[in-house]
């Protein structure tokens, strides 16, 4: 096999793990809505799909981790 093959190999593994994650960002950003800076799931995903690790982590960030902003019981 020659290093073109491999190279094919590894551009297209790329784009597909790029297209995943910027797929999965795009449906779980639209299940929370516009609660997070007011962007868009569409934002989301192009975010992450041309910025792979940074934009899935941001999201994350601002979504999943401890960090995000969630309502507050009443007390």
């Amino acid at each position: 096999m020659t290093w073109q093959f491999w190279l094919a190999f590894i551009v297209v593994a790329l784009l597909s793990i790029n297209l995943y994650l910027a797929a999965a960002v795009y449906v779980d950003a639209k299940k929370h809505g516009l609660d997070q800076l007011n962007l868009s799931p569409a934002l989301w995903a192009f975010v992450t799909f041309f910025f792979p690790l940074w934009g899935f982590f941001v999201y994350w960030l601002m979504h999943h981790s401890t960090l995000a902003i969630r309502e507050r019981p009443p007390f």
